[in-house]
């Protein structure tokens, strides 16, 4: 079984309106097979570029009125594929929205896949003074007899979630990112999409922005860890094949994930 992902490294710095369609051109002129399309984190708005979360809030949508779904919407029932796109969704608590993954699939229909639940609270940085934490996993999306979950940015560094998806049954991890600069941000990026797919032996598809706020460095990591794809910094788009026999040998080799599964119970609570 094959799958191809195409993945979206961009510098998604505008308005909502401004970013849809930057990310709508950007897919139509590079488009050739892909399966499933992945936007990274902050595509529907970078709120870095505010200086208050009321500002943040005020370009929040509903995911269901959202302009930036709808033009998402037209982009999927074009090409006939799906796409996975990240949403300042608004919230009946202002000032914080939340920081959701969104699926808009062929057909239009846009299903809200999960809410980041890890926000950036760290490095002088306080995420949460913007946004609500999510409180549940991802819901899996099924393609081409492929099981992949979702997570976002900070996400990366809670090995707990990826286990979890991986006792779940996922044969990969979608990584919407939009990791900041800094010294050696680079090379944890790196390590950690790296580390995630090897001890879980499944694929993660990193999707990360670019520009003066953001690494770049998209790609894809094998189900032993090792970098297929590497998207380097500028705007791009690529695809890329995931290959289930690949998944097959790693787990074959390096059983991990069984082995873990009779050694600990591992539990998702819903955060209270």
């Amino acid at each position: 079984m094959e799958l191809t992902i195409g993945i979206v490294q961009a510098d998604f710095n505008g308005t909502p309106s401004e970013n849809a369609e930057k990310g709508f051109k950007i897919v139509v002129e590079k488009h050739k097979e892909a399966d499933i399309i992945v936007f990274p984190e902050y595509s529907m708005l970078n709120p870095l570029r505010f200086k208050n979360p009321d500002e943040v809030y005020a370009h929040s949508e509903p995911i269901q009125e959202s302009s930036f779904i709808n033009t998402m919407k037209r982009l999927a029932e074009l090409l006939s594929v799906d796409i996975i796109v990240n949403v300042i969704e608004k919230t009946d608590k202002p000032p914080r929205a939340k920081n959701t993954s969104v699926l808009v699939k062929s057909d239009g229909e846009a299903i809200p896949l999960y809410s980041k639940i890890h926000l950036f609270d760290a490095l002088g940085y306080r995420e949460s003074d913007f946004f609500l934490p999510g409180d549940m996993p991802s819901k899996f999306i099924l393609a081409r007899g492929f099981r992949l979950a979702v997570a976002i940015c900070y996400d990366l560094r809670f090995p707990e979630l990826f286990r979890f998806y991986a006792l779940n049954g996922a044969d990969g991890v979608i990584v919407q990112a939009g990791w900041l600069r800094g010294p050696l941000k680079e090379e944890s990026l790196e390590m950690l999409a790296s580390t995630r797919a090897h001890e879980n032996t499944m694929y993660i598809i990193l999707a990360d922005q670019t520009g003066d706020y953001f690494v770049g460095r998209s790609g894809l990591f094998s189900p032993l860890g090792y970098r297929e794809l590497d998207m380097g910094y500028r705007e791009a788009y690529m695809e890329h094949v995931l290959n289930y026999e690949n998944i097959r040998l790693a787990r074959d080799r390096l059983p991990v994930v069984e082995q873990s599964r009779k050694k600990w119970e591992v539990r998702f609570n819903p955060l209270t």
